[in-house]
């Protein structure tokens, strides 16, 4: 089910953090630069990819200090301020010991956490790592002083601008689709103020955890792409070089975002670390069998899922189905179509969080599973006829 954000406390600093999965092994997804776990679930590329992750862990996920829904502090923190954040995390979920999967600046704080506290992590996964962004002779790959001041004046000027923050330097597959674009300048607004993404941007320049590598204990897994434009793949064999029990595997393509271009080779070499075992559907793939999908239960997973923003499509996948075999299979299990029964789904449970929680009707409707206020609103009034914010004063004041 899509997770409720909920707080935890490191001191008086409020940390929001989501908790989704029934697997038995914890994984924590330390995100990069800034982020905001809310909006996550609303583009389908990056909701369908946690959403596999938590098919197989208890995946934890969480907005650092300063960004998202946490609180928006003095951004001029530490990374070990960021690391203590994760122990609270931990603690409020009952997490004695989780794997880390880092990406990008995530990857650098997720490294310093498994240095520094071998006792509470499992393993390390990163994704587009670095382990520094200032130039040196003996790091060649980072960036130089004027480029760095450039991207600074860049976020003074443009934050939030899709077509002015270049990136198509972390996602040139969709250099070309505009609507992405707007998406995730939406994305960037909403996990960090100018002027904390500006002091970030330069905490990361300073940042460097070259040499605390050797001192990761734990095995880990550094993935990286070929040609990623934004952290060259030579950083990523660095890093690996470094740390002692590390498995370097180089995937194709230019983009720094996992969640987008070849995102099904990330989760499957993250799959199989974790479990030991390869993807069902890549083994059917290597012995050649007919069968292309691994087909799960229907009503389980639509269960578990429906609250997720995701395309009809998405739901066939993550039943193992082709779209027209899982709208057949769907329509002779439940005598309806997946829409109609999603529609009825999130409104029933969009019902039970107006009379259970303290959310405001914007925050049922994302919670909901709805893509936005007014088609939440629409049809919530074409099923109660009255609107979500009327049947909430009704039932408070009965």
């Amino acid at each position: 089910m899509k997770p409720i954000t909920k707080y935890t406390k490191n001191n008086d600093i409020n940390i929001a953090y989501q908790v989704v999965g029934q697997g038995d092994i914890d994984l924590i997804f330390v995100p990069g630069w800034v982020s905001n776990i809310d909006m996550m679930w609303l583009d389908n590329n990056l909701s369908v990819f946690l959403t596999k992750l938590s098919l197989f862990t208890r995946l934890i996920l969480f907005d650092k200090r300063g960004t998202g829904l946490s609180d928006r502090v003095n951004p001029l923190c530490s990374l070990e301020d960021r690391v203590d954040d994760i122990l609270s995390v931990m603690d409020a979920v009952g997490s004695k010991k989780a794997i880390f999967f880092g990406h990008s600046e995530g990857g650098t704080i997720a490294s310093l956490f498994a240095a520094s506290h071998p006792e509470r992590i499992i393993s390390l996964i990163t994704f587009g790592i670095f382990a520094k962004r200032k130039y040196s002779i003996d790091y060649p790959w980072a960036p130089k002083a004027n480029e760095r001041e450039i991207f600074y004046q860049t976020i003074r000027k443009e934050w939030g601008n899709g077509q002015k923050m270049g990136l198509e330097t972390i996602m040139p597959s969709l250099a070309n689709d505009p609507s992405y674009y707007t998406w995730f300048a939406s994305y960037l607004r909403s996990a960090a103020s100018p002027r904390a993404a500006l002091a970030l941007a330069k905490m990361n320049t300073e940042t460097d955890i070259t040499g605390i590598l050797k001192n990761i204990k734990t095995p880990a897994l550094v993935l990286h792409r070929t040609d990623d434009i934004d952290v060259n793949v030579e950083e990523g064999k660095y890093i690996s070089n470094l740390i002692p029990h590390s498995k370097f595997i180089e995937l194709q393509g230019n983009d720094h975002c996992f969640w987008v271009g070849d995102s099904n080779s990330v989760l499957i070499e993250i799959e199989e670390f974790i479990t030991g075992n390869k993807p069902l559907n890549i083994i059917n793939k290597q012995t050649k069998r007919k069968t292309k999908y691994s087909k799960n239960d229907i009503e389980k997973t639509m269960l578990n899922n429906f609250q997720y923003n995701l395309k009809i499509e998405a739901f066939a996948k993550l039943c193992g189905r082709s779209l027209s075999v899982f709208k057949r299979d769907f329509k002779s299990q439940f005598n309806t179509t997946p829409y109609r029964w999603l529609k009825a789904k999130r409104l029933e449970y969009a019902t039970l969080l107006l009379h259970e929680n303290d959310l405001n009707i914007n925050q049922v409707c994302y919670e909901s599973g709805f893509k936005n206020n007014s088609h939440f609103i629409k049809v919530f009034k074409e099923k109660y006829h009255t609107s979500p914010n009327q049947y909430k004063k009704r039932f408070l004041n009965s």
